[in-house]
């Protein structure tokens, strides 16, 4: 029997652009956690991929940047599926 896949999940986010290299880079870090995707730059619109099992640590880790100042916007627009595996 084929065991299913797990599937990550992704969340739509907007931050001020000044900070996109910033996360990029912490997330580049945690690498297992999350991964950043820049969808539109001018706007601050990046996509997080994030792991199967750690989605809980994806969100601690948002409420931590916001929560400590080292961002001043992290907004959750939406989840949007989890098809980047297609792309």
């Amino acid at each position: 029997m084929k065991k299913a896949k797990m599937k990550g999940r992704n969340l739509l986010c907007k931050v001020d652009v000044k900070d996109i290299a910033f996360l990029n880079a912490i997330f580049e870090w945690y690498h297992e956690v999350a991964t950043v995707r820049t969808k539109d730059r001018k706007e601050g619109l990046i996509e997080l991929w994030i792991a199967p099992n750690f989605y809980e640590d994806a969100l601690k880790a948002i409420d931590y940047l916001k929560s400590g100042g080292f961002v001043k916007k992290f907004e959750i627009v939406k989840e949007v599926g989890d098809d980047w595996h297609k792309e």
